[in-house]
């Protein structure tokens, strides 16, 4: 659910909350430049490059946590009005860091919104047996001797752009020219803070970087500050809302020099359940010194089982995979160690379950929503007798395709989320779990989130085009996204009463001159709701199913396409006051729906057997089957690792006739139906066709004839 911005909220943080974060673990290489490398390993930025001082190579690693602005008003100082005023202005600015391996603290830097005399500190451990140790905690040392004070002038922020992008000017404290000794940290001090305390004038206060940082895709808060006007004696973190978890990074970094560092663990592959029973698993392992290294996937299935040592595969730009066989039923755990000459580097455990397809249930409900009213919709079905199997995202840890696309699915019922299961637009990059592909093979689906529109950053009223996924598979042609932004228990000024369209296919049973659904109260237990539903309108192909009573704008529409049917809910049918209400839409909702059941009947072209494909290593284009094949064939196609992949039909003479993926693919084994239909939805010509798989490095093509 959107969030409504709150500038500064001060929070108080324990010094004794337990760790939750692996040290050598991330997910993002950012840039790679031929004499260094700009690595993200969990929150923090590590610019790593190698030098010659006093003859002897030497790696530099320059950390950092904020977000590098695009131009001056990027910048925020938070902090005003809050730090540094009052009768004690001299408040401190901290920021948590961790070492890659033990090293030389040389340089602390920061920008600064005014002027002062800063006095530095570096204080160690900043964590002792899994828990925060702020300063001033009984077992943290201050290591920085002497007189460790400067005075900084303010930053001036538009200097600092020019047309070749941002070029800083740090305000810098040079240890070892300042006092002597660069900071040497060993392996029980990689964890530490680094800060400053400003003077008797409240001066030089530090600007932060203006973007706020997700705890649950970068992890926690590492900027703090004393606010001695507010409780002396305690840290706070500038965040968005009061749970803490949009967060705010100082304009402050460090540079540090190793001897050596071990070779660094990346983006290994965050598995959610599956179907199937064996998999590709991808991790990216950088070697900053160039020296030999090997990469181990270490696996076992169950928590106490043994663990098996595989040694993985190298690939380009410094990926490395294994495939693993495991059996339905089956809890994975896995982690992956790299081993160069400096030592062992060990990523954190990563664990995923391989589930028994159900043999019952046509109906799946992908439950991403932030309302967590899934128990509704089970308990609906489970009292209407209808089978389905239920998929919670978070608890599965998201979703992959051999869920989505299992041959016993015939319908979904998607409560989308932040995972944004459905697309909007024409933009191929959207259709990450190949929705369009699922209702082209005969499949229907029912969307149910009055958020669909924002999720894609679709703000007020427009239109979407032939080519828009919302235009041609949901039937929505006009649209107004968020046209009430009201929370209350009755959902504010906008429509809470849904009238039924006569002579619609789903919720004729609903008188249409009374108040055919409703009233909608948007609140779930103990909490209230905003209300963002929106107003959406049909293509000529489409039905309205219900409008708003007050506004007399659509609020439900449903299409019946070539092979399949949609129905969208742009409000969460599920807080209709009356339960037995709900449910009787659910139902005459899934009644129409379950009327197609092309997917089904076909689904023997694939897969006769009805189990899920397995996830191969390769990257293979199979020859499609039937073939010679009139008018529908299956192609069967594997990728090894997450591409942007192309699959696309030509003609004899080599002009396209048809594209049936162009999208952003996870490893894995696909099977892709054709109709035999050109672009234009024409019936192909007899004949000689050739069927293309790019992944934009490989191109494999098979040869199919299509018999009239």
């Amino acid at each position: 659910m959107k969030r409504k911005l709150l500038l500064l909220v001060i929070q108080f943080l324990s010094t004794a909350t337990l760790l939750a974060t692996v040290r050598i673990s991330g997910y993002m290489v950012e840039k790679t430049e031929t004499d260094s490398k700009i690595v993200k390993i969990g929150r923090a930025y590590h610019h790593l490059s190698i030098k010659s001082i006093n003859s002897k190579a030497v790696i530099t690693d320059t950390i950092s946590y904020y977000r590098s602005p695009n131009n001056s008003s990027d910048y925020n100082d938070f902090l005003a009005g809050y730090q540094g005023v009052g009768s004690d202005p001299a408040d401190t600015c901290i920021n948590w860091f961790t070492l890659l391996a033990p090293g030389k603290v040389t340089k602390l830097m920061m920008q600064n919104a005014s002027a002062g005399t800063a006095r530095w500190s570096l204080w160690a451990p900043a964590v002792e047996g899994g828990s925060y140790q702020f300063p001033g905690g009984p077992n943290v040392q201050q290591l920085l001797t002497g007189t460790p004070t400067q005075y900084y002038g303010a930053t001036n922020l538009d200097q600092q752009f020019t047309e070749s992008g941002w070029t800083p000017e740090w305000n810098t404290f040079y240890i070892e020219e300042k006092l002597g000794s660069a900071i040497d940290l060993s392996d029980g001090q990689l964890d530490f803070w680094v800060g400053y305390a400003m003077d008797g004038n409240g001066g030089p206060t530090i600007w932060q970087d203006g973007v706020f940082h997700d705890e649950e895709i970068e992890g926690g808060c590492r900027s703090y500050t004393t606010l001695h006007n507010k409780i002396p004696g305690k840290w706070y973190l500038n965040t968005e809302s009061g749970d803490g978890r949009y967060w705010v990074a100082h304009m402050m970094q460090i540079e540090v020099q190793y001897e050596s560092v071990p070779p660094i663990i990346l983006d290994l592959s965050d598995l959610s359940d599956t179907f199937s029973e064996s998999r590709t698993i991808w991790v990216r392992v950088i070697e900053i010194e160039g020296e030999p290294f090997n990469v181990y996937l270490k696996i076992k299935t169950g928590r106490s089982g043994p663990y098996q040592t595989i040694l993985m595969e190298p690939e380009e730009d410094d990926y490395f995979w294994a495939t693993i066989d495991y059996d339905a039923g089956d809890t994975v755990y896995y982690h992956v160690e790299a081993q160069d000459s400096t030592g062992l580097q060990s990523s954190g455990e990563k664990s995923f379950v391989g589930l028994e397809p159900p043999q019952d249930a046509q109906i799946l409900i992908i439950d991403d929503s932030d309302l967590g009213t899934g128990s509704l919709y089970t308990k609906a079905l489970d009292d209407l007798g209808i089978s389905y199997f239920y998929w919670n995202i978070e608890n599965h840890n998201g979703i992959d395709t051999t869920v989505i696309h299992y041959d016993g699915f015939q319908t979904l019922i998607v409560l989308d989320g932040a995972y944004r299961i459905v697309p909007v637009t024409d933009i191929p990059e959207q259709d990450i779990y190949s929705i369009a592909n699922f209702l082209d093979s005969g499949g229907n689906l029912m969307l149910v989130d009055m958020d669909y529109l924002y999720r894609w950053n679709i703000i007020g009223p427009g239109s979407f085009a032939p080519g828009d996924f919302a235009y041609d598979y949901l039937g929505i042609e006009d649209y107004c996204s968020d046209p009430d932004d009201d929370i209350s228990i009755s959902g504010g000024s906008a429509d809470t009463l849904m009238l039924s369209i006569s002579g619609n296919p789903i919720s004729s049973q609903f008188p249409a001159e009374s108040s055919a659904y409703g009233p909608v109260r948007y609140s779930f237990e103990d909490d209230l709701f905003e209300n963002w539903a929106d107003f959406i309108e049909p293509t000529d192909e489409g039905r309205r199913v219900l409008i708003g009573q007050h506004s007399g704008n659509g609020m439900g529409v449903c299409l019946q396409g070539a092979n399949f049917r949609t129905i969208v809910y742009s409000f969460p049918i599920e807080f209709g006051v009356e339960s037995a209400e709900f449910a009787g839409l659910l139902d005459s909702s899934l009644q129409w729906l379950g009327e197609n059941d092309y997917r089904i009947r076909q689904s023997s072209v694939s897969q006769a057997d009805n189990k899920p494909s397995s996830l191969v290593k390769g990257f293979r284009l199979l020859q499609n089957y039937p073939n010679p094949f009139n008018p529908n064939t299956t192609i069967s196609f594997d990728i090894y690792h997450a591409a942007s992949v192309d699959l696309s039909i030509y003609d004899v003479n080599g002009a396209p006739v048809k594209t049936l993926i162009h999208n952003p693919m996870t490893p894995g084994n696909y099977n892709i139906p054709w109709d035999g239909t050109n672009s234009t939805g024409v019936q192909a010509a007899s004949g000689l066709y050739f069927c293309r798989l790019s992944n934009f490095t490989q191109v494999v093509t098979i040869k199919m004839i299509l018999l009239r």
